[in-house]
């Protein structure tokens, strides 16, 4: 139930078998899989996945490093009788969600040199050098890509956006221009919410806004959920909630064509909302996401629960990790179950039906004339 933290880019770069992974088109749910690699129950993942080898080989590669098994996915791209890049990039892209897992990508391309590699791939590696080791690392792929392919626009767009995460802007606009004007290559829409990510958390709203209209007016491209969640965010970091949240409803009654609220937009607003110690509303939006199957972050919904509970709004707070508890029990584990304690959900789990809002505020004191 972890949120997801990459920048477009970032999540451009897990690549189609990753995807795969991660909606489990894979008959073995993606879960069940997680749950027994924390367990350690390695032969029963083996057993799960050898009857969909034949039809599901890129999936298969790209769940075990979606879990954390990418030695297991290196071993078994070695039994793949022709393996493509397809099949190398399965391995490789779930990798980036992991700084640890990330900085293994160059010595699993070593140990399988023999595979084909395409764009795709140097994209994958330009990230994994940016996460571990900085952006620096990395542009020697633009003179020496590893597939031998011209530089691409996956491959410019890492860099240009780990050099705004290294809070280095001069350098990613001097690679966008280099990209733009000496390869002829036209930004897409995640080039640009690079930049619009970038402004969002260090420029003003006016700055996303005017990026935003650049993108659609300018270069032809339709914003994404990821450009409105960045406005949202500038909206909230300046403390405009109000626009944050009409925002946010435009994109939920899809005034917007194409767009709909994701997991961050969510987590976006009800932190806004609870950094206004706007509780109900919080409340209200966190429902809104959960019945899209559209779950927080841990620790937005942590600072919910805390602050229905401060609010004198006990039952309510109980509410929030019950109703997710029932919602997503196969997902409800590990530091998720801490926010029992933190409602105050007694040791069997159940909520008090008997007990009413406004039961945790302390009684206010009565005189002897009152």
């Amino acid at each position: 139930m972890a949120a997801a933290t990459f920048s477009a880019a970032g999540r451009r770069l897990l690549s189609t078998a990753a995807a795969a992974a991660e909606k489990t088109e894979l008959p073995v749910p993606i879960a069940q899989l997680r749950r027994l690699a924390r367990a350690g129950r390695l032969a029963d993942i083996d057993a799960a996945l050898a009857p969909l080898l034949p039809s599901h080989t890129v999936a298969a590669l790209s769940a075990l490093s979606y879990v954390g098994l990418p030695d297991r996915a290196s071993a078994l791209l070695c039994t793949v009788a022709s393996p493509t890049a397809a099949h190398l990039n399965a391995v490789l892209g779930p990798l980036l969600r992991r700084r640890r897992l990330a900085g293994l990508v160059p010595s699993i391309l070593a140990a399988h040199a023999s595979v084909p590699r395409d764009a795709s791939t140097d994209s994958i590696l330009a990230k994994s050098l940016c996460l571990t080791s900085g952006a620096d690392s990395a542009l020697h792929l633009l003179r020496e890509p590893s597939s031998g392919a011209p530089p691409s626009l996956q491959l410019f767009t890492a860099l240009i956006d780990s050099f705004y995460k290294q809070r280095l802007p001069h350098r990613a606009e001097e690679l966008w221009r280099a990209m733009v004007q000496d390869h002829g290559i036209a930004p897409d829409a995640a080039a640009y919410n690079s930049r619009i990510t970038y402004k969002s958390a260090n420029g003003t709203v006016d700055e996303v806004r005017e990026l935003i209209r650049v993108m659609r007016e300018e270069a032809g491209l339709a914003p994404d959920v990821v450009s409105y969640n960045a406005l949202v965010r500038a909206m909230a970091r300046h403390r405009r909630v109000d626009e944050a949240v009409e925002v946010y409803r435009g994109m939920e009654a899809g005034e917007v064509e194409g767009v709909a609220p994701n997991c961050a937009t969510y987590t976006c607003v009800v932190g806004a909302l609870c950094g206004a110690e706007r509780w109900s509303e919080a409340e209200d939006v966190f429902y809104e996401g959960v019945k899209r199957r559209k779950v927080i972050d841990l620790g937005t919904v942590r600072l919910l629960v805390l602050g229905l509970k401060g609010a004198g709004k006990g039952r309510a707070a109980r509410r929030v990790v019950v109703g997710l508890r029932k919602k997503f029990p196969e997902q409800f584990d590990g530091p998720w179950r801490e926010l029992e304690e933190a409602a105050g959900l007694p040791a069997s789990g159940k909520e008090d039906d008997g007990e009413e809002d406004g039961a945790d505020e302390q009684p206010v004191p009565t005189t002897a004339a009152a």
